[in-house]
């Protein structure tokens, strides 16, 4: 009788628990948004999961910021997933940073620019406008990536069952397309008057 060997069940070889994932945990890369270049077309997650870059608008790219962005990462691992900020099951790095403490601002505006998303109202949904200052403090990074995930939902809610702009079928937001599970927060980037945040979908 032959023994099954735990790498012949392993489901994800690189995953939790494996050589390679403690490899790549313990020499984390370079967060791409600092160097102030486009953004790979892919990135990896810990587990070794592969994911596309989500397609900005023209000229949209950290190299065009009017200043420098505001990163998001975990354990020194660029990226976070949606769903873990959603279920609050994640606290990034330097989470109580009041990353808009040295700008004096009261509010500011967050466009998600979702490719094919349309706006099914006069007012662009994908378009929020959210305090900065909460009982007379700054918000925090922490705060401002639940931003982020809490408008890539609502995008999602609203995008079911709705068409997408020709060509773009791929970014389709429904439940056989892209789900908020799926999408990974990178940075965010502030252009002229709004932050758009750089995002992945695990392939």
């Amino acid at each position: 009788m032959s023994c099954v060997q735990p790498s012949q069940i392993m489901i994800n070889s690189g995953g939790a628990g494996s050589y390679g994932h403690y490899g790549r945990s313990a020499h984390p890369p370079p967060h791409p948004s600092l160097l102030r270049a486009p953004m790979p077309p892919h990135w990896f997650l810990t587990d070794g999961r592969r994911a596309e870059h989500v397609p900005r608008p023209l000229g949209i790219n950290p190299s065009q910021e009017s200043f420098p962005g505001i990163t998001f990462s975990t354990g020194g691992w660029p990226g976070v997933r949606v769903k873990d900020i959603l279920k609050q099951k994640v606290v990034v790095d330097n989470p109580t940073d009041a990353i808009f403490a040295h700008h004096g601002w009261r509010a500011t505006t967050l466009a998600l620019e979702w490719p094919g998303f349309i706006p099914c109202t006069v007012l662009d949904p994908s378009h929020y406008r959210f305090e900065t200052v909460i009982s007379g403090r700054p918000i925090t990074r922490q705060e401002f990536a639940q931003q982020i995930a809490f408008l890539v939902a609502d995008v999602y809610n609203r995008s079911k069952g709705k068409p997408v702009a020709r060509g773009w079928e791929k970014w389709s937001l429904n439940e056989n397309g892209v789900r908020p599970s799926d999408v990974i927060i990178l940075s965010a980037h502030y252009y002229r008057t709004v932050w758009i945040p750089e995002l992945y979908v695990i392939e």
